[in-house]
């Protein structure tokens, strides 16, 4: 009986030890394969990525620096399953969420996958303005022009200076014909830093207002910090009547 015993009780004893050093040669390979990346380097990435995974098959950031890795080498495939390995061991794992998210934006276009992804993503993570953008982004590329409108003033609620976010969101209120909606929506970003697109945008909505002498003061002020965007928004007061 003793016999019987005794090797179970090594086996036991030897395991804990063997899976901690498949972990340790796992997150390794893992760090060497950042390093890779950083050096662009990305096939050579890839592989460290690939062997840390066969190594430990739930390291997480693992599939996901591998799905990006993927992703730039132009295998959108298989970062995809890379992407969805990492959502199954880890369901808020935020950038994953995302990295689906620009897939079916940017890389497999299905509007409707990119918006459940980024929706996701922005249920983990509220502070996050990249998120807010690419609804924001998402919702124009639907013609929800309203909901665009909502997550592009996240976006700016976080950071008041985000150019591509100030262009979803003058997108959204031109197509809307909310002009005055969103003069009072760039005074508001105004009061908080000066953004030259914030005065552009004001200036063009005042055109379509028919308000000169308002497009007029924007001009000026925008004059003071983008000369040359400036001389974009006077060409268009000047055509008006």
């Amino acid at each position: 009986m003793l016999k019987q015993i005794l090797p179970l009780f090594f086996l036991l004893f030897f395991i804990p030890g063997a899976n901690a050093q498949l972990q340790s040669k796992a997150k390794a390979l893992y760090k060497e394969g950042v390093k890779l990346k950083e050096a662009q380097k990305l096939p050579e990435a890839l592989n460290a990525f690939t062997s840390s995974i066969k190594l430990n098959n739930k390291f997480d950031s693992a599939h996901v620096e591998a799905g990006l890795a993927n992703l730039a080498l132009g295998k959108t495939d298989e970062a995809v399953i890379n992407f969805r390995n990492a959502i199954a061991l880890n369901p808020k794992m935020t950038i994953a969420l995302m990295s689906l998210g620009k897939v079916y934006r940017d890389f497999k276009p299905n509007l409707e996958s990119a918006l459940y992804y980024y929706t996701l993503a922005a249920k983990t993570d509220s502070t996050n303005k990249e998120i807010f953008y690419s609804l924001a982004w998402t919702y124009n590329a639907k013609q929800l022009y309203d909901s665009a409108i909502i997550f592009g003033k996240k976006a700016l609620a976080l950071d008041n200076n985000y150019r591509q976010a100030y262009s979803e969101l003058a997108h959204a209120y031109r197509r809307v014909n909310k002009f005055a909606e969103a003069i009072e929506q760039f005074k508001k970003n105004l009061a908080i830093s000066t953004v030259d697109l914030a005065y552009l945008y004001s200036g063009y909505c005042y055109t379509e207002l028919k308000d000169k002498e308002n497009a007029l003061v924007m001009y000026e002020e925008l004059k003071k910090v983008n000369e040359k965007m400036s001389t974009a928004l006077k060409r268009v007061i000047d055509k008006m009547e």
